[in-house]
């Protein structure tokens, strides 16, 4: 069903209210590594990447390797 033009200006105004794009730039191999690992793994490249960020980041908190006063430069 497709959305009626009202509700894709509002769908539209609210992504770019409350999302930012991050740009990645990798190797062509790994980004095949990527695909390739995705697409066997029934996944979204973008969910897999925002999950693995994530991941990271609550882990290096825990671990005391990026504290908050780290990342608030």
């Amino acid at each position: 069903m497709a959305l009626s033009e009202k509700k894709r200006i509002s769908n539209d105004k609210w992504i770019k209210e409350n999302y930012k794009q991050v740009k990645l730039s990798m190797p062509k191999s790994e980004a095949e590594e990527l695909d390739a690992y995705c697409s066997a793994h029934n996944l979204s490249k973008a969910g897999f990447i925002r999950a693995a960020i994530k991941e990271k980041m609550e882990r290096d908190t825990i671990t005391g390797i990026c504290s908050t006063e780290d990342t608030a430069k």
